[in-house]
């Protein structure tokens, strides 16, 4: 008896722990894809370009990755807390096989680079993603098949409150960062990046090396020595080489260019090489640009140019686009070339600003939130100001981490509560009382 309760104890842990892993990279999964709704519509770009989907628009793709991103992180956190045992972990299990070979075919094929399992905020080659999945689709199975032996932290009296409270959560959360930047930035043009030294290719570094045989000894090995070396005259000079002393590194962004057309010129070493404010307005596509603050950038416009500061805005677009956008907005600013890949890194908004000031990237905004600096008399201040507050209150992720965090404590602890003050009132009933009557007051298992 004590050896069969002993494997009995042993199989609730092993179950949980299984259920609680899986469940811990659901929901890490799904909030690192919610922070950054757009980066994962970009990503679902991607995956529709591989695989020949063209008939997939933006709009589609814009709502199947806010619903991707609030799945995983729903199901992983309804896992962890243990409630809906009949359906969570059979969610869970389906979503790993379904997954895993998807992800072999992307590994196998290539089809894409980086599966964006969670977001632009880890970055994992295909074949550890297939492993991955594989580790998580054992997870997924030891938890559907021990559903019975879960651990729950909330009764079936409270788990409502968890659900409200979840789908507002999540939803919040994404529709602040669609509306403004995500709230996590690991990207190569992130607040603090020194573009300056993440644009320079530095080449190898060669020697000029005089090479010498012995000529008395005749040894065929040849000794490489300084250029302006004096060797003795058993030494016979074979010429000079080139030999690599240092070598050189890549650039860590390779696609950097800025490009005028109209005069042949490019623009993106002067911009970075500017020891001054240097603002730069990305507009992906000015077709499916957003038109509702751009009175902002023109104001924008307007004050660099009356204080003498660089603003370059950039598009992908073609000049016929960019025509019919100056007529909409009524933009005098001139619209430079980039690359449609350059811009989505550079910013996930589209128009928006990102302020350098000596070749650092200084602040990032979406067109909504773009500085009003128009009028101001003191640039430097004005810019100083503005560059601080980057995320602000909600706009920032420890903000959401400690609000879901302190809600399940809170929600804890309430259940725990309500349930020893419906077992007191149980107890004080008669039995006539209680007969037929039941309720979930359970905070362990079931």
């Amino acid at each position: 008896m004590v050896s069969r309760n002993r494997n009995k104890r042993s199989f609730v842990v092993f179950v949980n722990v299984c259920r609680w892993l899986l469940a811990l990279v659901l929901m890490l999964s799904g909030f690192l894809k919610a922070v950054d709704p757009v980066g994962g519509m970009y990503k679902l770009q991607e995956y529709a370009t591989a695989f020949s989907l063209t008939g997939m628009s933006d709009g589609w793709l814009s709502s199947f990755a806010l619903v991707q991103a609030a799945a995983e992180f729903l199901v992983g956190l309804y896992l962890f807390m243990g409630v809906y045992r009949a359906f969570i972990p059979l969610m869970a299990l389906l979503a790993m096989l379904l997954f895993t070979p998807f992800t072999l075919y992307v590994w196998v094929t290539g089809a894409v680079s980086d599966c964006g399992c969670f977001g632009e905020s880890v970055v994992m080659s295909n074949a550890m993603t297939f492993f991955k999945n594989v580790l998580l689709l054992l997870l997924a199975i030891v938890a559907f098949a021990g559903r019975r032996a879960f651990v729950r932290c909330l009764s079936s009296n409270t788990r409502w409150v968890l659900v409200l409270f979840s789908l507002v959560y999540i939803f919040a959360m994404q529709g602040i960062a669609l509306h403004h930047l995500p709230l996590i930035d690991s990207g190569s043009y992130a607040v603090g990046s020194n573009l300056r030294s993440k644009v320079e290719f530095v080449p190898d570094e060669y020697e000029y090396k005089a090479v010498y045989y012995n000529k008395e000894t005749g040894n065929a090995e040849p000794f490489i020595v300084d250029a302006d070396t004096v060797m003795g005259s058993e030494w016979v000079l074979d010429g000079y080489t080139e030999v690599l002393v240092a070598p050189g590194t890549e650039p860590e962004i390779n696609n950097f260019s800025i490009v005028d057309w109209e005069y042949d010129v490019e623009l993106s070493d002067a911009l970075v090489a500017d020891t001054g404010y240097v603002c730069i307005v990305p507009i992906e596509s000015v077709e499916a640009a957003a038109v509702t603050h751009v009175d902002k950038v023109n104001d924008l416009y307007d004050y660099c140019i009356a204080n003498g500061l660089a603003f370059c805005a950039v598009s992908s677009s073609d000049e016929d686009a960019l025509s019919l956008w100056a007529k909409r907005t009524g933009a005098e600013y001139p619209v430079y070339w980039a690359d449609a890949g350059m811009l989505r890194a550079m910013l996930h908004a589209n128009p928006g600003l990102v302020l350098l000031k000596d070749g650092v990237v200084v602040g990032k905004w979406a067109a909504a939130d773009i500085p009003v600096v128009h009028g101001a008399e003191d640039t430097t201040v004005q810019f100083s100001e503005a560059a601080v507050p980057v995320y602000a209150d909600v706009r920032c992720w420890p903000f959401w981490v400690i609000l879901l965090s302190g809600v399940l404590v809170v929600l804890s602890l309430i259940d725990v509560l309500l349930v020893q003050i419906a077992r007191k009132e149980r107890g004080n009933r008669s039995p006539k009382e209680t007969a037929g009557k039941t309720i979930d007051d359970s905070n362990t298992t079931y």
